[in-house]
């Protein structure tokens, strides 16, 4: 999984597929109504043209994502520091600008290496007709000897 991969489905769909040949495979099953049926059967029961969706990994947060993680890895490391080893009656430590540095870098590594699951929809659309599925559902013809 990287995190440029795009993925192809239908509105709705809860499975996307990561290669548009098997979308449209997907979309003949579902179509099909019984095991060995012809293409003509089963594309009569679909809407011309089908119109595939192209989805992208859905964006974290960019540069406030990695704000908020560098925030979030101070507090909790200097709360577990002062816990173990602070006043407990002085108040809570504050963040070095070193510290603060250093946060920051790693929140950035993290947005940056982080591949996320959910995906979004990146506004294109491949469209097929029923022609041209057609097309790629007959087997291929060797060349006569």
């Amino acid at each position: 999984m990287k995190k440029d991969d795009l993925a192809y489905g239908l509105d709705g769909w809860e499975r996307l597929e990561m290669d548009v040949d098997s979308a449209l495979e997907r979309i003949m099953e579902e179509y099909c109504a019984t095991i060995g049926e012809d293409f003509d059967a089963v594309a009569d029961r679909i809407t011309w043209p089908i119109h595939i969706q192209v989805f992208k990994r859905q964006d974290v947060g960019g540069e406030g994502c990695a704000q908020n993680l560098a925030r979030r890895a101070i507090e909790g490391a200097l709360e577990n520091l002062d816990e173990e080893h602070g006043d407990h009656d002085g108040d809570i430590s504050e963040p070095t600008e070193g510290m603060k540095a250093v946060a920051l870098a790693f929140g950035r590594a993290v947005v940056d290496d982080y591949v996320p699951w959910i995906m979004e929809s990146n506004g294109d659309i491949v469209v097929y007709t029923r022609e041209q599925v057609q097309a790629l559902e007959e087997p291929a013809h060797d060349p006569p000897s």
